[in-house]
């Protein structure tokens, strides 16, 4: 006899936008506006994220490599 797990339901984009504080939700319509007309909340919160993640040094860009030095790693000796 299978056994199945009960598992959390999968939390949507829609409804994590839903969630956000009315300031949040604000900002990210100013975002979605700056970046791209037509652009959903859902796709202005990913690209956000996305954005801030690559700018943190916590996500890898797609080329795999080669991203630099982080911003608190620059100074005037690396400044070529």
């Amino acid at each position: 006899m299978k056994q199945f797990t009960k598992t959390a339901p999968r939390a949507s984009l829609a409804n994590l936008t839903r969630a956000l504080p009315n300031d949040i939700v604000a900002a990210l319509d100013r975002f979605s506006a700056m970046e791209g007309a037509g652009m959903t909340r859902e796709q202005a919160l990913l690209t956000a994220l996305r954005t801030w993640a690559l700018s943190r040094g916590l996500l890898k860009t797609e080329e795999g490599g080669g991203e630099g030095l982080r911003p608190e790693q620059l100074n005037a000796t690396n400044d070529d």
